[in-house]
């Protein structure tokens, strides 16, 4: 019975030594466990925070490309905008200049073309001196000048109107500014005046231009241009009236210029009538 029962102790103090070393086992167990909860909560702690920077650091960078992007974006659009608007405007007024050119080009020969083809406006009267000194031949030729100049304009009532003033001894209006709306009728008109001989009496006829020549009745129109044309020698009969009468149509705003016909002329005393005929078709 004694000799059974000596392992029995041994047991006891086995099994005590065995549960001692299960509670180390536990406690070594719990603190590694412990102690790798720890690291892994700091490593995703740290992990969580360089995420976080990392993301951080990535939007700022996004964020910073898309501003600088934006930015590019803008300046470059900007300035896109800017050449395509200078261009635009260099290109207009390119055109403007271009079109101001082509439009100045026309108007200057539009204008040279109207004076070259006679297409005046205004209202004219020749005052022609038929008296002796004059003679048949001379006044010829005074009705050749008067169509010439006939022929470089443009007849008719929204034209150039032309009346024809004779003068020697009296003075007559051979044709009225509205009579002719016909060129080649006044042309024949003009013909058809024959030389009379007398004195050259240049006042009477200046007179007739004032009270009768450009009058509503005889076809003046209203704000036309008032043009005279004397066709003469220049020696007139009575220097006083005439000039008389050169002063109460220049106070009127006619316009009076003179034309030496024959072969004695009185260059001085033309000059104090009137000035010289300018070489140009319009007045």
């Amino acid at each position: 019975m004694n000799m059974k029962a000596w392992w029995i102790p041994m047991l006891f103090a086995i099994t005590i030594e065995l549960n001692n070393k299960l509670c180390h086992a536990k406690g070594d167990l719990s603190e590694n466990s412990n102690e790798s909860k720890g690291d892994l909560s700091k490593k995703s702690g740290e992990s969580k925070e360089d995420t976080k920077e990392n993301s951080d650091g990535s939007k700022g960078g996004r964020s910073g490309k898309s501003v600088e992007s934006k930015g590019g974006l803008s300046k470059n659009s900007g300035e896109s905008k800017g050449n395509r608007s200078g261009e635009s405007g260099e290109s207009k007024g390119d055109r403007s200049k271009i079109s101001g050119e082509s439009k100045g080009g026309p108007s200057k020969n539009s204008g040279e073309s109207k004076e070259g083809s006679g297409a005046c406006k205004y209202d004219l009267i020749f005052v022609l001196d038929m008296s002796s000194s004059i003679g048949p031949t001379g006044f010829e030729k005074t009705k050749d000048y008067v169509i010439e100049a006939v022929n470089k304009n443009k007849v008719g009532h929204g034209q150039t109107q032309i009346g024809v003033i004779t003068f020697s001894d009296d003075a007559k209006m051979d044709i009225p500014l509205k009579q002719y709306k016909k060129k080649e009728k006044l042309i024949e008109a003009i013909r058809s005046i024959r030389w009379k001989g007398g004195v050259t009496n240049i006042f009477k006829g200046l007179n007739v231009v004032r009270l009768e020549g450009f009058t509503k009745k005889n076809g003046y129109r209203k704000k036309m241009e008032k043009i005279v044309i004397l066709v003469t020698d220049g020696k007139s009969t009575n220097e006083q009236e005439t000039h008389s009468e050169v002063e109460l149509l220049e106070s009127e705003g006619i316009k009076l210029f003179t034309k030496g016909i024959s072969d004695d002329i009185d260059e001085e005393a033309l000059r104090a009538i009137g000035d010289e005929v300018p070489e140009i078709d319009c007045f």
